[in-house]
């Protein structure tokens, strides 16, 4: 983390910073410069979304916008080696879906996918909203990557689409005498984890994520909340990879 480097009270996003160059912000990030009470010509940092972290200056203000001008590259933070990515049902209650996003992004999440199952509560998802999470996170801890989050999927098409190059690909639900999570990829790899929703996946789905080459895996003994156990999968990915 960067915490010699600044804090996230005064780091803006704004994805096509590149040194030498002068931004509009948008109307979140520039919302964010009027409540610091910022002037011009005041210092700040801006990330791009993928890893770097530019000195910045506050270039113009109105009522409406902010403009900022991006001066050095202070830090290129590579890509993560291993790659984790969840597609999760979501949950009935939205609330539960952006905690999730927002704590999985803290941890240290690649990607997230909602996923449409037979017995998924709700299925429309306002991606817009969980990117403004994410995003908020990201600043939180600190993170110069930000999480892909993919417009929702349903479940046969998603299996479908699974990169072929990630050999690593297990289905979370509830089942006995399957191996815990921890212990079905090592350090380093690359993994999908799909995780249903609160009624569980239904038999021909399990059978359909099977046959795409998904593994049953544990994620312990507990019953746990859809988003609970996107969590865990995170942390668990994270505590491997650490």
């Amino acid at each position: 983390m960067l915490y010699t480097y600044f804090h996230m009270m005064n780091l803006v996003y704004t994805p096509q910073a590149a040194s030498g160059s002068t931004l509009q912000l948008d109307e979140n990030e520039a919302h964010h410069i009027h409540v610091l009470r910022m002037r011009i010509g005041d210092d700040i940092y801006a990330f791009d979304g993928m890893g770097g972290l530019y000195q910045a200056t506050v270039h113009s203000l109105s009522k409406k916008g902010a403009f900022i001008s991006i001066g050095d590259l202070v830090r290129r933070e590579p890509a993560p080696a291993a790659h984790l990515h969840i597609a999760i049902a979501p949950t009935k209650n939205m609330d539960r879906l952006e905690w999730f996003v927002e704590k999985a992004t803290e941890i240290g999440v690649q990607q997230i996918t909602p996923l449409i199952c037979r017995r998924s509560e709700r299925r429309e998802i306002r991606i817009d909203r969980l990117d403004k999470m994410a995003l908020s996170a990201a600043k939180q801890s600190l993170h110069l990557h930000l999480p892909v989050i993919n417009e929702a999927i349903a479940l046969d098409k998603f299996l479908k689409v699974t990169p072929a190059d990630i050999s690593q690909k297990f289905i979370g639900y509830c089942e006995e005498h399957t191996r815990h999570l921890r212990d079905c990829f090592a350090a380093g790899e690359s993994i999908i984890v799909v995780i249903g929703p609160e009624g569980d996946f239904t038999g021909e789905e399990i059978g359909a994520a099977r046959l795409a080459g998904f593994i049953p895996v544990s994620l312990g003994t507990s019953r746990l909340r859809t988003e609970t156990a996107g969590l865990m999968t995170t942390a668990i990915f994270e505590l491997k990879n650490a």
